[in-house]
């Protein structure tokens, strides 16, 4: 039976990490503009970021009246459409792959830790997914529950390394490609944005 939560933990994690979600436009943004150097710390951010938001789904999310996540949907666009505009910056204020390769891991880290706690996904997904497995698995015991979430994340972060490393990998195809793949994240990112916040406003 551990077994069985260990491969839907697993299997949970790896559809995570492939979705297309504002994350996964974050390390888009980040392995175009410096390279898999600048945006691995990226990869990290759900394990930071996550840490508050089990705790407060499991102990206070359940008694906040509804508009608090529609408020966190809209903070949340407003950031995604700050990294937007950082991306149409780098976009437009163009420099070569040698240039742009200085690196600051932390602020990476912040700022995808920040924009993955203002966003809807981590508060639902572990609100309507995760959440009852985990407490599923913490109810038989605390090692199966440590279990999962070693499972989940151990494959959840390989697969956000492996998105990078591919995002990275355009880098290679050319210059005019690199810029124009810095235009299409500061696109994806501001879509994102608009839709949630669209959906915070009730709007949609």
């Amino acid at each position: 039976m551990l077994f069985s939560f260990i491969i839907k933990a697993a299997a949970i994690g790896f559809s995570a990490g492939i979705t297309p979600g504002p994350l996964q436009a974050v390390f888009l943004s980040y392995a175009i503009k410096g390279g898999w150097k600048k945006a691995l710390p990226a990869a990290f951010a759900p394990l930071v970021s996550d840490i508050p938001v089990i705790l407060i789904v499991f102990l206070v999310l359940n008694n906040l009246p509804g508009f608090f996540l529609r408020i966190l949907q809209v903070a949340g666009a407003g950031f995604l459409l700050y990294l937007a505009w950082d991306s149409y910056k780098s976009f437009k204020n163009y420099q070569s792959v040698q240039e742009a390769e200085d690196t600051n891991s932390i602020g990476t880290l912040v700022k995808a830790t920040i924009m993955n706690l203002l966003g809807p996904g981590p508060w639902l997904f572990w609100s309507l997914i995760n959440g009852p497995n985990l407490i599923q698995a913490w109810g038989i015991s605390h090692w199966w529950g440590l279990a999962y979430i070693g499972s989940f994340y151990s494959v959840f972060i390989i697969s956000n390394i492996a998105l990078i490393f591919l995002f990275s990998s355009m880098r290679q195809l050319g210059e005019q490609v690199r810029k124009a793949l810095l235009l299409v994240s500061a696109l994806v990112l501001a879509g994102f944005a608009i839709y949630q916040g669209l959906q915070g406003l009730a709007i949609i």
